[in-house]
């Protein structure tokens, strides 16, 4: 062979390897370029702005576990001349001992507890309790109509997206008990707000955000600009109920079986997922035409309780409730103080114009941008009348009257931003007194009031 043509050969095999390692090359850098980029934002854990986990293993059920960064409140329904009374002990899931609750078991490891209005974040409602690090939040047969309500005391901020997480029983045959997730801006929370077709006394604020899993069915409200049922713009539940869906999933039966839920709030779609006994999760998405009409609020979880006792059910009262969390910045935190007692200046017929009765709020410093925040009874526009360490009286009124009219029946959650220049340090003295009557009050309505639940809020950093 000659000189010229070995080297044209040597010169193009040297190019054909050349070229080989450079697509060589080229394919690792796109392999590696892929792998790169696998890990897509769905499988990032968001950066929780708050999270509880109810650690606590008790011996017995404790409420001394409960965390202080949580408000708790009940409501039951309107009882004429009964207001403030302990009514009869209903059974919570868990034995004395923090047992249960395990179906195999007979009789059902549960404990008595009793329920009334005097209850506050101080002393909150025996049914709210710790076994097993979760919390519990129950409610029984009382009054027809009963809410519990819970929540942290902190803003969830899904102005860019957000997530909520929470752990919660699904058990079936609990038709007339349910649970729901109120999201409302703090300036417009009611504790004790219902659909308006349901008789309780206050309805879902003007701005919502509703997850309900009722009979078996989860449920999504998104409403703003009127309270309910006006301001709907997204009302929407899943077409079947969920043991029909998944007849084999244990935790249709077992309280003891606490399923994750995943709730992610987008600014045109909500989906809410509910994990299955696979560990894959079930969707259920919702569109929200023209988007969220507000992105900050409350995150409030409440136990819905409207004659339990029907349908043969004698002892399911009981949601069972752990790691609770949300994303976003940390944003719209409060301290809460309340107050020593409940104000009562009603009874069966009218109470005098001008009767007065005090109560004691300890505050140990003053914060800034303080609320009074609580629930007045049967209130009558311009009669609620307040001084605040006995200063001029101011009139309290509730978010809403009822329509077409200048009073409210039942009980009705109010806030009340006050002047830090009205407190001091140490006791104070909030004195209520019945105000002239409206003209425009119906006359079969009786003057007086009561309130509960009262408590005085500051803004942490």
């Amino acid at each position: 062979m000659k000189t010229v043509t070995k080297l044209i050969i040597v010169l193009m095999l040297a190019y054909l390897l050349t070229m080989n390692q450079s697509t060589q090359n080229q394919i690792a850098s796109a392999q590696s370029s892929h792998r790169i980029y696998l890990p897509t934002v769905s499988n990032i854990v968001p950066t929780w702005a708050y999270q509880e986990t109810f650690d606590g293993d008790p011996s017995s059920p404790s409420q001394s576990l409960l965390p202080d960064d949580l408000d708790f409140s009940v409501t039951h329904r309107t009882v004429p001349g009964e207001n403030f009374r302990v009514f009869n002990s209903y059974p919570a899931d868990h034995g004395n001992n923090c047992d249960g609750p395990n179906p195999n078991i007979s009789p059902l490891p549960q404990h008595a507890v009793t329920t009334s209005h005097f209850s506050n974040s101080t002393n909150p409602d025996p049914g709210f309790f710790i076994c097993k690090n979760h919390m519990m939040s129950s409610m029984g047969d009382v009054e027809a109509y009963s809410v519990t309500a819970f929540w942290p005391r902190q803003e969830f901020d899904f102005s860019q997206g957000g997530t909520l997480e929470f752990d919660v029983n699904i058990n079936d045959n609990h038709h007339r008990s349910w649970f729901e997730i109120m999201i409302t801006p703090r300036s417009e929370l009611k504790v004790g707000a219902a659909h308006e077709d349901l008789p309780i006394d206050e309805t879902y604020p003007k701005d919502r955000i509703i997850f309900e899993f009722m009979n078996n069915k989860r449920y999504i409200q998104v409403g703003t600009g009127a309270i309910d049922p006006l301001g709907k713009i997204v009302e929407q539940s899943d077409g079947a109920y969920w043991s029909v869906m998944y007849p084999n999933d244990p935790a249709n039966v077992d309280r003891r079986i606490r399923r994750p839920m995943h709730i992610k709030i987008e600014q045109n779609q909500i989906t809410w997922s509910i994990q299955k006994a696979d560990g894959t999760f079930d969707d259920f998405s919702v569109a929200v035409p023209g988007g969220l009409p507000f992105t900050r609020g409350l995150v409030v979880f409440k136990t819905h309780a409207y004659t339990p006792n029907k349908d043969g059910n004698r002892d399911m009262f009981t949601f069972h409730w752990d790691n609770i969390r949300f994303s976003g910045p940390v944003v719209g935190r409060y301290e809460s103080f309340e107050a020593n007692d409940v104000i009562y200046l009603q009874e069966n017929g009218n109470r005098q114009i001008g009767e007065k009765q005090s109560v004691s709020i300890n505050l140990p410093h003053i914060g800034p941008n303080p609320v009074l925040f609580g629930q007045v009874h049967n209130p009558m526009r311009g009669q609620v009348l307040l001084s605040v360490n006995g200063r001029p009286n101011i009139v309290v009124n509730p978010y809403d009257y009822n329509p077409g009219t200048c009073s409210s029946s039942g009980w009705k959650s109010f806030q009340l931003p006050i002047d830090p220049a009205w407190l001091k340090v140490g006791n104070n003295t909030f004195t209520w007194t019945i105000g002239p009557r409206p003209g425009c009050a119906d006359q079969y309505l009786w003057n007086g009031f009561s309130i509960m639940g009262l408590e005085v809020q500051f803004d942490l950093p």
